[in-house]
């Protein structure tokens, strides 16, 4: 019996998949994502910790992160803006599959209790 088989529809080469969207798309996506991130009640609405973060939306210039190439300075970074909150919330809030392997992300190993 095999365990992969075959994938259900799949992809097919004549569909263009990474179709590229045209300007007054990406214009209004870009001022979506802007005007969804600018109010601190809309942001927090959508569960993300942002409590203690200085201004909404978190903008960071190019010079603070030129010297960052580790993700532990990546991390120091964003503990000394108090942005790490929300990346703790979804390393923890993530919905990972039970499966035997030992390193798995269970509900167990993954509570921020």
């Amino acid at each position: 019996m095999c365990r992969g088989g075959r994938m259900f529809a799949p992809t097919k080469t004549f569909r263009r998949w990474h179709r590229k969207p045209s300007l007054n798309q990406r214009r209004y996506a870009v001022a979506s994502a802007l005007a969804g991130s600018a109010l601190p009640a809309l942001v927090l609405a959508r569960g993300h910790r942002v409590e203690r973060v200085a201004e909404v939306p978190l903008v960071i210039d190019t010079a603070s992160l030129a010297n960052v190439e580790k993700t532990s300075a990546a991390v120091a970074l964003l503990k000394t803006l108090n942005a790490y909150d929300d990346v703790v919330k979804v390393i923890f809030s993530s919905r990972r599959r039970h499966t035997r392997y030992w390193r798995d992300w269970s509900s167990d190993v993954c509570s921020s209790d």
